[in-house]
């Protein structure tokens, strides 16, 4: 096989000689064409420590193994509270620096790495680290395995670490052995129609958070937007929900994706029985070149029973004073922010749209931008997030209200996770809508817009009908 080693830190290829030389580790890749297949062939393969899953649109990445690794709790320096951002953009300019060696004979995928950030990484972010302790500030997987979906068909990459003292050409007849093993098992699973098992029934439910609670929370927060203080604040609550036993995350995801089929769906699991998962409604961001698309989701209302109440809450929500100036606030929030971020050719609808989901329909207006050349999608994000959808308006003084009202942590609830490549294109979105699970237990989020005009009992409401998306992927008919 011919193999070609790279770095980017120099414009030509350099030898497999001049590596050993140098005493250098390198990472080496093989691609390979695949077959037409579903995600549920990728994920009925064995159950693996590390794995995760992205689909956007048409648009789909399974992933599993680790061959590299950032973690926001390893290496030296540590990131600063509230910098984990840049902190992870440093250390993958560092990972994706080192050299690789491509198979000269089959395809070339570009390095990606996949994971995710709390969503309050800086101090008191996270008063609960049960639920989260494999999930800390940001911790991204170079994943050995990963098949990727798209118009252009299917791919499998596999890619390994090897020492300096294995030839590229030996690491590449390896990689490709083992690449042509795992496309015969996907083939095999394809043509027999496979998928991940079901998911365990639920024996039990809790409230961390209860209606009287809530109403407490949301009373105070709007004596705060009486007096100026704030226009929006978003409040979460957690649902906990024990299993009859530890789930398979892939039957999870795969009951999601089918009553989720609009949603951008995400796994991400670092241990067998530690995973997040979920299906947002919007995206922060996706970047490829220059070219950058972001939404505003805010305002909500339930679907209704039949074509005509569903049209009529949907109009209703159109021309709804209040979801009008919570939804306005999120598009204020994002222009303002990409253009202190020096993206100023931001390009926005004049109205919001409707975006109808299986349970319920949100105001959204899309927005895309030019950026500058060399922008990295991080940079963005991090400008970004949180934006007013998950958090509110001023950002730094509803961030201070999340922390006072909120018992129960957020982890990594509604922080930005997603995928990055060596270009620094990627795409990421919130994580809403999502259970982060431990064992058998789940514990469920749901968040709601407070502003002016919010009632309690109504934005109790919005958040049983934004439960019942993962209460319905784990077999639950309805919220208690």
């Amino acid at each position: 096989m011919k193999a070609v080693e790279y770095s980017r830190r120099q414009s030509e290829p350099a030898t497999a000689e001049s590596v050993r030389e140098e005493g250098e580790s390198y990472f080496a890749s093989v691609t390979l064409r695949l077959p037409s297949l579903e995600p549920e062939a990728v994920l009925a393969t064995p159950p693996i420590r590390v794995r995760g899953f992205w689909q956007s649109g048409p648009h789909w990445i399974a992933h599993a193994g680790t061959a590299a690794e950032i973690d926001s709790r390893e290496g030296e320096p540590s990131p600063p509270a509230g910098d984990v951002i840049a902190w992870t953009r440093k250390r993958a300019e560092r990972l994706f620096a080192a050299r690789w060696v491509h198979d000269l004979d089959g395809e070339s995928r570009r390095p990606r790495l996949h994971g995710g950030f709390a969503f309050d990484p800086g101090p008191g972010g996270d008063r609960e680290p049960g639920f989260w302790d494999v999930f800390p500030g940001a911790r991204f997987v170079l994943p050995a395995y990963e098949v990727e979906t798209d118009d252009r068909g299917a791919r499998l990459t596999v890619t390994r670490r090897f020492p300096a003292t294995v030839p590229g050409d030996q690491a590449i007849d390896g990689l490709r052995r083992r690449a042509t093993r795992t496309r015969e098992q996907l083939a095999d699973l394809e043509r027999r129609g496979a998928g991940p098992g079901p998911v365990p029934p639920a024996t039990a439910f809790d409230e961390p958070v209860g209606p009287e609670r809530w109403r407490l929370g949301v009373e105070r927060i709007l004596e705060r937007i009486r007096s100026g203080r704030v226009r929006k604040a978003a409040l979460a609550r957690p649902l906990d929900i024990t299993l009859s036993e530890p789930p398979d995350s892939a039957a999870v995801l795969s009951a999601l994706r089918s009553a989720n089929p609009i949603a951008h769906l995400y796994l991400i699991q670092f241990a067998r029985d530690r995973f997040l998962v979920g299906a947002a409604p919007e995206l922060i961001g996706s970047l490829r070149g220059v070219r950058f698309r972001t939404m505003a989701v805010g305002g909500s209302t339930p679907r209704g029973a039949d074509p005509v109440s569903d049209a009529w809450l949907g109009r209703q929500l159109l021309h709804s004073g209040k979801n009008r100036e919570e939804h306005l606030i999120v598009v204020e929030d994002i222009i303002r922010h990409l253009r202190a971020a020096g993206v100023r050719a931001v390009e926005d609808a004049s109205e919001p749209a409707l975006l109808r989901l299986p349970r319920i329909q949100h105001l959204r207006t899309e927005l895309e931008a030019e950026t500058p050349p060399g922008t990295h999608v991080l940079s963005l994000v991090e400008a970004l997030h949180p934006t007013a959808a998950v958090c509110g308006d001023p950002r730094s003084a509803a961030l201070k209200l999340i922390r006072a009202e909120e018992p129960v942590g957020r982890g990594w609830y509604a922080g930005p996770v997603g995928w990055f490549d060596d270009r620094g294109d990627g795409e990421f979105a919130p994580a809403l809508r999502s259970a982060v699970c431990r064992g058998p237990l789940l514990r469920l989020y749901a968040g709601a817009g407070i502003v002016k005009g919010s009632r309690a009992r109504a934005e109790w409401d919005e958040t049983r009908v934004k439960l019942q998306t993962m209460l319905g992927a784990l077999g639950v008919e309805r919220a208690p």
